[in-house]
């Protein structure tokens, strides 16, 4: 039976209804490591140091052995033939896309590929950020997992603005501003981020919030980086003092 693997939150590996008990954060971390590759044999020097970072135990290789042992256990009958030793080091046998992380993926390429489609785009965008739980890899120690849980927050981000914009051009304001302010929260330094909540809260008609937000931003880049807001999101500052209506793709430079 295949595995499903889903890494954006918590480590959980799933038969179908079915939720294979991963008791530790180490076997946790092994699924993890495999299913970042599926269906790629990863050397056992790299596991041990994904896996244990800077704690390595007295013997880790035997180590390994027993934490892959635990895995294919949890696995059960139905799936202890996923995780295979082979050539050096362990693979985990899955479809691709029964990895959550590529699934995410998979999907926000084909909204991008929607962008003359608005409405498709917007829905295809809102399906990938829906895949997400939590943090991804929650629980999971080590300086590997806290790359990939930058990369994978990074594309998180990137996902959410392009929705923001695609539900801009549909003329979704009133239902972005709530979106883009709990990402202002997150990433209170973020000029893009600040620019396209700008935009919507201008097309709602909420010109003092706008300007309320240019300025709290301002504020933050100054104490925090000691720089000007950039020049993307000055101007569409100085567009909404003057009236003028603003371009969802004037979108503040990021630093």
């Amino acid at each position: 039976m295949a595995v499903e693997v889903r890494l954006l939150g918590s480590v959980i590996a799933r038969f179908g209804e079915g939720e294979a008990p991963l008791r530790s954060a180490r076997t946790q971390g092994l699924l993890a490591v495999l299913a970042w590759e599926p269906n790629q044999v990863i050397p056992y020097a790299t596991l041990i140091d994904r896996i244990w970072d800077e704690s390595l135990p007295r013997h880790p290789r035997a180590a390994l052995y027993t934490l892959a042992a635990r895995l294919r256990a949890a696995f059960g009958i139905e799936g202890r033939d996923r995780v295979v030793r082979r050539c050096g080091g362990y693979v985990l046998l899955t479809a691709p896309d029964a990895v959550d992380v590529q699934r995410f993926r998979d999907v926000v390429g084909q909204a991008r590929e929607k962008a003359g489609n608005g409405a498709e785009a917007a829905r295809l965008f809102d399906e990938a950020i829906g895949l997400w739980r939590g943090a991804p890899l929650a629980g999971i120690p080590g300086t590997w997992a806290e790359r990939v849980r930058t990369t994978l927050e990074q594309e998180r981000l990137s996902a959410m603005l392009a929705c923001a914009e695609a539900r801009l051009r549909l003329g979704r304001y009133a239902e972005t501003v709530p979106f883009l302010a709990g990402l202002a929260d997150e990433h209170p330094l973020d000029e893009r981020i600040a620019s396209l909540l700008m935009v919507a809260l201008y097309r709602c008609g909420r010109q003092g919030d706008v300007l309320e937000r240019y300025t709290v931003v301002r504020r933050r880049l100054v104490g925090n980086l000691g720089v000007e807001p950039g020049a993307s999101i000055s101007e569409i500052h100085r567009r909404i003092l003057r009236g003028e209506l603003v371009s969802v793709a004037s979108r503040a430079d990021g630093r």
